[in-house]
């Protein structure tokens, strides 16, 4: 991306701008080692178009991208895209949400899909998930986990195998472009050699100052899991707070599944 929008200043547009779209180029590893399905879930809670009489509309939003996708779209870009949609008219909520996939779609090179509400109807679309919070495991001082592969202390604890949800809410790590800190709640759900929380929390802390975007950052996660415990499920996601009017869910798993609409209260 040559005039990338993240980290500049750029004034909100007044007319419909497809062209602000502004494609991120997914990270590829060796996917033999970790096969990986899921999608990002970008909740979209500044949606608005006008009616066809001229009347303004309000709605949220739930994105879904698959992580199949070559690209993927940048945020601030995406913000300024639907930002260009508020003097828009529009026959009908259809023909929004059309006009919306067809544009994402031509960026990112895959389907997409977006179901929207009304904004009266977002608690339908909030729950929290259920599992074991492993934030308050330590008991000593903290000794964050060197970050990605040269990481070489084992996440299994014994010969134990079992089923269950791990939840962090300490996942923090930084936007490649400006820097700035993006805050997430990890929930890690497996079935396999028991992990050991505390080694899992220290891992989490350990992308604190790590810079990526909230994809790559779960998909590095869902990776370094597989290949250390070879479980027989594995689905990691990350709910990263909001960031101008955008939150996003990515999740990787080993098997297909319906993309999650739903997001948490802190988001």
């Amino acid at each position: 991306m040559v005039d990338r929008v993240l980290g500049s200043r750029v004034d909100a547009p007044t007319r419909y701008s497809p062209e602000i779209l502004e494609p991120v180029e997914r990270q590829r590893g060796d996917e033999r080692l970790s096969p990986m399905l899921g999608a990002d879930v970008w909740h979209l809670y500044e949606l608005s178009w006008l009616s066809r009489e001229g009347w303004p509309t309000a709605f949220v939003g739930a994105l879904a991208i698959p992580a199949s996708s070559p690209r993927t779209v940048e945020s601030k870009s995406l913000k300024l895209y639907l930002n260009s949609l508020n003097f828009h008219r529009f026959d009908n909520e259809r023909a929004a949400v059309s006009t919306i996939m067809r544009d994402v779609q031509a960026v990112v090179g895959a389907s997409v899909d977006l179901t929207i509400a009304a904004p009266t109807e977002l608690a339908q679309w909030t729950r929290e998930p259920a599992g074991v919070c492993i934030d308050d495991v330590f008991s000593g001082a903290l000794v964050a986990a060197d970050w990605g592969a040269s990481r070489k202390t084992p996440f299994s604890q014994g010969e134990d195998r079992v089923s269950e949800t791990l939840i962090s809410h300490q996942l923090r790590s930084l936007c490649p472009v400006t820097g700035q800190p993006d805050w997430g709640t990890l929930v890690v759900d497996y079935s396999g050699y028991r992990l050991d929380p505390a080694e899992l929390l220290s891992f989490v802390c350990s992308f604190r100052e790590h810079q990526d975007f909230h994809e790559h950052c779960v998909e590095q996660i869902y990776k370094k899991l597989f290949g250390d415990l070879s479980p027989e499920a594995l689905t990691v996601t990350a709910y990263y707070q909001r960031r101008g009017g955008i939150d996003i869910t990515p999740w990787r798993g080993h098997e297909k599944l319906d993309a999650p609409l739903w997001r948490m209260g802190r988001q």
